[in-house]
C-alpha cells in the first residue's frame, strides 16, 4: 500500500506540472463579452477549425468535455482560491525560488531524457545546473548557473517519444490531472520511474513526495489565474480553446521552442497572454531575471 501511495504522489507530480501549461477555470479575468463585434465569417471558421480537430485529435470528446467540466468545478472552488492565497502570503521572489526549486528536483528526468533523445549538449547543461544550483544554489531556490550564462530547459518521456517518432493518439483530460495524449500519458509513468526519489522508500520520504506534489500543483497554477480566466471569458468553446492550446505548446516544447502557436480568431488575446506567461516562466527558470524582479 505504501508503495503504491507513493507512486502515485509521483505520478501526480507530474501529471500536475502539465497544469502549468493548461490548467482549468479561474476566478479573476474580463467579463465574458469576446464575441459580440467580431466577423461572423471568423467565427465560423474558428467553429470549424474546432470540429475538425475534435474528429482528427478528440475522438474521446464525450468523455473527456465531461471530465473537463468536473475538473473546471474542482479548479474553481479548490485550486483557484488556493492559489491565490498562496500568491496573498508569498512574495514574488518566493514563489520564484519554489518553481526553481521544484525545476531543479527536476532535473535527473530531464538530463536522462536529454541523452535519450541525442541532445548531448543539453544535456551537459542540465548536468552543470544540477551540480551548481544544489551546491551553491541552496538547493535550486537561487540559480547561479543561469548567471553563468547556462540556460535551463525541461525534457519528458513523452517527448522523448515524439523524438522517436511516436504519434500522439487520442487527447485525453482528467480532473486534476489535467490535459494529455496517450503517448505523454505512458511518458508521464515513464518519468515517475526515471526520478530518483521514486525509490527512496522511507516514512520522511513518502511525506516529501506528498509535499512535492502539493505544492508542485499550487505553483503551477498560481501563474496562470488571469492568463486562463482570459482565455475562458474570451474563447467560443473554452474547452476547445484549452485543447488546442495545450497541443500546439506540446508541438512546441518537443521541437524545443521552434514553433509558433496558431490560436483560432476568436482566441487570439488569450493565446498571446498564455504564450507570453509561458515565455516569461521559461526565462525565470532558464535563469535570467525578469524586469523589475
Amino acid at each position: 500500500m505504501t508503495r503504491f501511495m507513493g507512486s502515485f504522489a509521483r505520478a501526480a507530480v507530474a501529471a500536475i506540472g502539465l497544469i502549468l501549461a493548461i490548467p482549468a477555470v479561474a476566478q479573476e479575468g474580463p467579463s465574458g463579452q469576446a464575441g459580440e463585434s467580431m466577423d461572423p465569417v471568423r467565427v465560423e471558421e474558428a467553429i470549424e477549425a474546432s470540429r475538425t480537430a475534435t474528429d482528427e485529435e478528440d475522438p474521446w470528446a464525450g468523455f473527456n468535455r465531461a471530465m473537463f467540466d468536473a475538473h473546471n468545478f474542482l479548479d474553481e472552488n479548490l485550486l483557484v482560491p488556493v492559489s491565490l492565497a498562496y500568491r496573498e502570503v508569498t512574495p514574488k521572489r518566493g514563489r520564484r525560488g519554489v518553481r526553481r526549486f521544484l525545476a531543479n528536483l527536476r532535473a535527473p528526468v530531464t538530463l536522462v531524457n536529454d541523452l535519450l533523445q541525442g541532445e548531448f549538449g543539453r544535456a551537459r547543461d542540465t548536468a552543470t545546473r544540477f551540480v551548481v544550483n544544489s551546491t551553491i544554489g541552496a538547493g535550486g531556490f537561487a540559480d547561479p548557473a543561469g548567471l553563468m550564462g547556462i540556460e535551463g530547459h525541461r525534457e519528458d518521456f513523452g517527448q522523448t517519444l515524439a523524438v522517436w517518432g511516436m504519434d500522439a493518439g487520442p487527447y485525453l483530460f482528467l480532473p486534476l490531472i489535467g490535459p494529455s495524449t496517450a503517448r505523454d500519458t505512458l511518458g508521464t509513468g515513464v518519468n515517475v520511474l526515471l526520478d530518483p526519489s521514486f525509490y527512496v522508500r522511507t516514512p520522511p520520504a513518502n511525506i516529501g513526495r506528498f509535499t512535492r506534489a502539493g505544492v508542485g500543483g499550487i505553483s503551477a497554477r498560481e501563474p496562470f489565474i488571469e492568463p486562463l480566466a482570459e482565455m475562458r471569458d474570451n474563447s467560443l468553446d473554452y474547452y476547445a480553446a484549452f485543447r488546442s492550446f495545450y497541443l500546439q505548446n506540446r508541438r512546441r516544447q518537443i521541437q524545443n521552442g521552434r514553433f509558433e502557436l496558431a490560436p483560432a480568431p476568436a482566441d487570439e488575446d488569450a493565446f498571446d497572454e498564455l504564450e507570453a506567461e509561458l515565455d516569461a516562466l521559461d526565462v525565470e527558470l532558464g535563469g535570467e531575471e525578469e524586469p523589475g524582479g
